[in-house]
């Protein structure tokens, strides 16, 4: 086989060998702890120019990239302006489709599992997340910044910060110019600098894409794949959510945005990643900027593709000249889910926007009951703190019907917090009250029911209670402070022989002989 160039990657242990007349096809070979693994041999595609000349392709024009464990090959057909992707298995190489390129020159990146497509030309980035082999961008193309220089120009709506650090160099001495003619990208994440000798690691800056996309469910999902910046990425989830309750978007949409966060939480939970930590090795540098590398948790591979290595963890160690100028490193554990769970919700969107939904409670409640909807489904545990905010907004806003049908259609799951508001917000309705006091029975809270019929003055059916269901835990003053409140020598009386009946010893206690006292002197 005549061979006419070659690529390899470290990250995916794979290298392309190109030959024929156009360069065009491609024979591949992955290492391995177990030995060298051949792929089948393939070819990849070009669009035929008008002329007869064939078109050779370059070896900068063919990109490996992992993305979620997969990996992939990406062709720059400059004909065409396309760029293709192949997607390797053990025993096949599957194109997967292309993408629309409008620059003459790309370059390609890898940050955190998401395709980024500089088109050099105009100065932007096109953002991509394979996952799910969507062909569509995550958002509006978007500028690079790079961090520390202040006189580079950019948007301050930026999707890509470029952090690096030089030993002999001063960032704000150097004039910079965004993709120079000397840029030279490596993948995944990577960009040298060769005029002003400078290394710069790319970063990606989620709220930018997020704030350059209209498309709320696709963004969602696409932030909950983070782990990079997982706990970024979940408060951006929940502002994003709490935004389209205020601005009363439609109640489907809010619907299904709750929908991906809650699905993404209980299969975060069935998998164990939403406990996972990933450790990042930080750099505290002397100067204007630094270049952070660390250690990044790949997610695995399944099925028959080719695994990007044999080890789950892909270790990047920085390099030591770049940091040689007094910079500092320390390492930190951080979550690597972005998973946002139910008491999430509750306590950075429904709690922090019941006063200014106040105007509007039915869109409020409806929009709770579709979250109580989606948890059902997914079967997670709602906090009883998203109850209680049901039952107060609808109190205060006096829908006592609601309330009570929410109450017996078990809308609002039985909790004693539940109960104990009911019975707060029942002092404008005594039918509510009811209803936290038949909640505490069902619930077989039996010392608070007995407790709050005493408080409430019925006293008598408090004994009757206390009787059948044995409890004791209820102090006998208690009762006897009640009927003598009434003022009436025979309730007192029944509740002395209730006591002296029922309680060894009772007859020798202090309330004893007070009360009897009480009753003498009343028939007398």
């Amino acid at each position: 086989m005549n061979i006419s160039w070659y690529i390899y990657t470290h990250e995916s242990r794979l290298v392309l060998l190109a030959s024929g007349m156009q360069c065009k096809s491609f024979t591949g070979y992955q290492l391995s702890s177990a030995g060298i693994i051949k792929l089948p041999r393939f070819e990849m595609a070009m669009v035929k120019p008008e002329a007869n000349n064939k078109p050779i392709l370059a070896a900068e024009d063919v990109h490996i990239i992992t993305v979620y464990g997969r990996i992939y090959c990406l062709q720059f057909d400059r004909i065409g302006m396309l760029l293709h992707s192949y997607r390797f298995y053990r025993d096949a190489v599957v194109q997967q489709g292309s993408l629309p390129v409008y620059s003459n020159r790309i370059a390609v990146s890898v940050v955190d599992n998401v395709l980024l497509v500089h088109q050099v030309e105009a100065k932007v980035v096109i953002i991509y997340d394979l996952f799910a082999d969507s062909q569509s961008p995550i958002s509006a193309p978007l500028p690079l910044f790079v961090r520390g220089f202040s006189r580079a120009t950019a948007s301050s709506q930026t999707a890509f910060t470029a952090s690096g650090a030089s030993e002999s160099k001063n960032l704000g001495d150097t004039e910079l110019t965004i993709y120079g003619d000397q840029w030279n990208f490596f993948v995944p994440d990577l960009v040298c600098d060769f005029a002003n000798g400078f290394l710069w690691k790319i970063n990606v800056d989620l709220e930018a894409i997020s704030a350059s996309s209209s498309e709320v469910q696709l963004i969602l999902e696409f932030l909950q794949r983070r782990k990079l910046e997982a706990e970024k990425a979940k408060q951006l989830c929940l502002a994003i959510v709490r935004t389209n309750i205020l601005e009363r978007k439609p109640i489907p949409v809010v619907s299904r945005a709750i929908d991906v966060l809650l699905t993404a939480y209980s299969q975060a939970i069935k998998t164990g990643s939403y406990y996972k930590k990933i450790t990042v090795e930080e750099t505290s540098p002397s100067g204007p900027a630094n270049l952070n590398m660390g250690s990044l948790l790949e997610p695995g591979t399944s099925g028959g593709e080719v695994p990007p290595n044999d080890q789950s963890q892909i270790v990047r160690p920085g390099n030591d000249q770049l940091n040689s100028n007094g910079s500092e490193r320390h390492q930190s554990e951080v979550t690597s889910s972005a998973a946002t769970s139910p008491e999430d919700l509750y306590s950075y969107v429904f709690a922090p926007i019941e006063e200014e939904m106040a105007g509007d409670v039915s869109y409020f409640i409806a929009i709770i009951v579709e979250f109580l909807r989606s948890t059902s489904l997914e079967k997670l545990k709602v906090h009883p703190n998203t109850y209680i905010l049901m039952v107060q907004v609808l109190a205060r806003d006096e829908r006592f019907t609601e309330l009570e049908l929410f109450i017996m259609n078990k809308i609002i799951e039985p909790s004693k917090e539940v109960a104990m508001q009911l019975l707060e917000s029942g002092r404008r309705n005594l039918q509510i009250r009811k209803l936290g006091l038949d909640m505490l029975r069902q619930l077989s809270l039996n010392h608070d029911y007995v407790l709050l019929l005493v408080q409430d003055g019925y006293y008598l059916e408090a004994l009757r209670y206390a009787r059948k269901t044995k409890v004791n835990t209820v102090r006998p003053s208690l009762f006897l402070e009640a009927a003598h409140a009434s003022k009436d020598p025979q309730h007192i009386a029944s509740v002395l022989r209730f006591f002296s009946d029922f309680i060894p010893g009772f007859k020798n206690t202090s309330d004893h002989q007070t009360y009897h006292r009480i009753v003498s002197e009343m028939h007398s």
